[in-house]
């Protein structure tokens, strides 16, 4: 499982019982002692021990809200003992939260190409908030027609949804956000949704997403490195 806070990863994962694959952590004082030093952090990922409690669930919410700690490009992952630890954490986590669900799509062609938007001047993808009563996947098509502009998409089946945190009117929000496969036209004309900052659309293919990914959210790097590694296998 993971969550984005700006460009800040959090993983909260299980530790393996087997123990094939073992990890170095370190304890929540630890990291905050590196944190604090503020250089050389740039892609770096840490393991620290996931623990019980309140003041531990309250310790990760403040380390996703502070927005020195999201401004840094490095991934942090809690490793628990149990899944029933980790779940009751998540579960206790979210509560902290505003929530609010979106929906979204990753279009390809016929040409395999990517159908990216340019909105508030990173690349991404297009999706929005699901409405009152509103179909999810039904929401997904919407968004996508609505900021791309493109006159017809098939849906064609979900692939894994993300989270992320943002602050708005005073509230954290944790924002999750159903994506779905579809396909697409190269035919179809493109016209960005001005009113949503959406400054241009476009088709792009595996290598010209790969040179624009410095300029996008970890959020949907991620999601395109998991599409990548589908198409390898």
């Amino acid at each position: 499982m993971k969550i984005f806070a700006l460009n800040l990863s959090l993983e909260f994962e299980v530790r393996d019982p087997k123990g094939k694959f073992t990890f170095e952590t370190i304890s929540f004082a630890e990291l905050m002692g590196h944190l604090f030093k503020g250089t050389g952090f740039e892609g770096q990922k840490y393991y620290i021990d996931g623990l019980e409690g309140e003041d531990f669930i309250q310790e990760i919410f403040e380390l996703q809200a502070n927005e020195i700690w999201r401004e840094m490009d490095i991934t942090i992952c809690v490793i628990f003992p149990t899944e029933k630890i980790r779940q009751t954490f998540w579960e206790t986590f979210q509560d902290r939260f505003k929530h609010v669900d979106a929906a979204g799509g990753l279009v390809v062609n016929e040409h395999g190409e990517y159908l990216c938007i340019l909105n508030r001047g990173r690349w991404t993808l297009p999706k929005g908030v699901v409405e009152w009563r509103e179909p999810v996947e039904e929401a997904a098509v919407r968004e996508v027609m609505e900021e791309t502009g493109i006159e017809a998409v098939q849906l064609l089946h979900e692939i894994e949804p993300s989270f992320h945190t943002f602050r708005r009117r005073r509230k954290w929000v944790l924002k999750t956000t159903y994506w779905y496969r579809m396909q697409g036209s190269s035919q179809s004309s493109l016209t960005p949704q001005v009113d949503e900052q959406i400054e241009e659309v476009a088709w792009k293919s595996k290598n010209e997403w790969l040179e624009l990914a410095p300029r996008s959210y970890p959020l949907i790097r991620n999601l395109f490195e998991a599409e990548f590694a589908k198409s390898i296998i």
